[in-house]
């Protein structure tokens, strides 16, 4: 009799463990928090939200710099813009060796230092930081907090439903340019956050290019890579021109094309450093890098 009772318990356990993993698998594969426009979303998101096919041809990665400057609206080359805030070419090797995307066949390294980066920041949604073991209800908890709380508030008439605000989301883009004052203190504080140590804190990026190239060479994509334009108004930074040669040694030793486009914009293009103004210097940069695209 006690064995019974155990095992109707025991079943009762296990019929609510499995019920509650295959609610998580749903959640997870219907894409949900992506598309139901109640959550903000992360570049990566943003990025399937706009293509949602399994398989991009061609892509272009790279970091913000990339995400303002490439206007994939006005382009045609046909590459799917992948800038993401923080995006480092480690992140890429979680990507693509994670199955996170599935590229077709040609992939441009869209590089500069913050690409490079060992010690960038990163945004933690990104989907392929979440552990193997980890639930997806658990993994997205804060967004989903968020939403439950709202709904409770909204219930008890102490606040509004949540809308579904983020439908229309767009990536950060950038506008105007910093004045001289500005870019000064721009440079500063990005050479004490990232470029201080030296080129020792770029190392793994660095190596991982290699598996990059590795990966692309298995399933027959083209991969190359350029050097992204920097504000000539700014002063070189000797670690990030160290950063570039070295990117450019790592790319030219795999028979990797290299395009260095650091002068290739005048100052009037930037908004800061690095990102490009959205109106005149991204479509500059989209004209110019779409006749090497194309090539």
């Amino acid at each position: 009799m006690k064995f019974v009772r155990f095992m109707k318990k025991g079943g009762l356990i296990a019929l609510v463990l499995v019920l509650a993993l295959g609610f998580d698998a749903l959640l997870a594969s219907s894409y949900w928090v992506r598309d139901s426009g109640f959550f903000w979303l992360d570049d990566f998101e943003l990025t399937q939200r706009a293509h949602p096919e399994e398989v991009w041809d061609k892509v272009i990665y790279g970091s913000s710099e990339l995400t303002s400057g490439y206007r994939e609206d006005i382009s045609i080359s046909g590459y799917v813009n992948m800038g993401m805030d923080y995006a480092t070419v480690t992140d890429l090797v979680e990507i693509l060796e994670g199955g996170h995307i599935e590229l077709g066949s040609e992939l441009v390294l869209a590089l500069n230092w913050g690409a490079l980066c060992d010690i960038m920041d990163t945004n933690p949604t990104y989907e392929w930081h979440r552990k193997w073991y980890e639930p997806y209800v658990y993994f997205q908890r804060d967004r989903l907090a968020g939403l439950v709380t709202d709904s409770f508030k909204a219930l008890i008439r102490a606040g509004e439903p949540r809308t579904r605000q983020w439908l229309t989301q767009t990536k950060a883009y950038y506008f105007g340019h910093m004045d001289e004052a500005e870019l000064a203190g721009r440079v500063e504080k990005l050479h004490e956050l990232y470029l201080a140590g030296g080129l020792d804190d770029f190392d793994e990026n660095l190596a991982a290019l290699n598996e990059v190239f590795a990966f692309c060479e298995e399933r027959g994509v083209r991969v190359r890579a350029l050097w992204l334009p920097e504000n000539p108004a700014a002063p070189a930074d000797e670690v990030d021109l160290a950063v570039r040669e070295a990117a450019r040694e790592a790319c030219e030793a795999e028979g990797v094309e290299f395009y260095d486009m650091t002068d290739a914009l005048d100052a009037g293009c930037f908004y800061d450093t690095g990102h490009m103004e959205y109106d005149h210097g991204a479509v500059v940069f989209t004209e110019v890098l779409d006749q090497w695209l194309l090539s």
